[in-house]
């Protein structure tokens, strides 16, 4: 890989400052995203995980919603038209990989994944990198374009990060760890580090029984914008409703 350049390394480590500026774990995916876009300028960054099943979870992005959760059945529907799926998910390639390396752009262009998913948002081009980590499985972190590539520089600058990723993932599990309520203890709301600042928000007011318009007045947003987050929501907590999410924060049978 190329020698980062002197730019890049001093934006890598105003990355590492934003990175390990807090350890919430309810920012987490949200500030490793912001982190990553801010090393490597991109117009977003997001980070995913993937089941041992194959399922796919939105973790965080920057800017905040990039993506919508309602759309990740789609995504995973057209996952396999990817021009990295194979090296990613079959050959287990764990070097941060570019769309343009595997695929020329006008035949990307041409798939219903480009069309369906990411011409919508004005998305051309890809560097991703996937990782494990213990206990949470197969992460990926992807910096997206528009009509632009990425440099084998800004390659290597995405290398360095990985490390850094990963240390970043298990302290924040480790903060959600400590913070779970003990046997016979109060139960109160515990922040799970796949839920955004804002999502852990609406959540809270969920739980204490306010309605969308309630909440969408509380947090100064449409009640379009809180019904987006619901569906976030449950989407990454793996429920199909109000009840279940509120029950699956306080750790009770649904």
């Amino acid at each position: 890989m190329q020698r980062p350049r002197t730019t890049d390394l001093i934006r890598f480590s105003e990355a590492l400052e934003i990175l390990h500026a807090d350890v919430e774990p309810a920012t987490l995916f949200d500030r490793l995203s912001e982190a990553t876009a801010h090393a490597i300028v991109a117009e977003t960054a997001c980070f995913d995980g993937f089941s041992p099943e194959g399922r796919i979870g939105h973790l965080g992005s920057f800017p905040e919603d990039t993506f919508m959760a309602a759309t990740f059945p789609l995504l995973q529907q057209l996952l396999t038209q990817h021009p990295l799926f194979a090296e990613i998910f079959e050959h287990r390639r764990r070097e941060p990989l570019r769309t343009s390396d595997f695929c020329r752009m006008p035949q990307f262009f041409r798939t219903a994944l480009f069309n369906e998913f990411y011409r919508p948002v004005s998305l051309t081009h890809q560097l991703i990198v996937g990782f494990d980590v213990p206990g949470h499985g197969l992460i990926t972190s992807a910096l997206n374009r528009r009509h632009r590539d990425f440099s084998e520089s800004e390659r290597t600058v995405m290398s360095l990060l990985v490390p850094h990723f990963r240390t970043a993932v298990r302290h924040a599990r480790t903060v959600a760890a400590l913070r779970r309520p003990a046997a016979g203890k109060a139960v109160t709301l515990v922040p799970d580090p796949n839920l955004t600042r804002r999502e852990l928000t609406v959540l809270g007011l969920l739980g204490q029984g306010l309605s969308d318009k309630e909440i969408s007045r509380r947090c100064g947003i449409s009640p379009r914008t809180v019904q987006n987050h619901l569906q976030n929501i449950y989407a990454k907590l793996g429920v199909t409703g109000r009840t279940a999410a509120v029950s699956w924060s306080l750790r009770l049978p649904a």
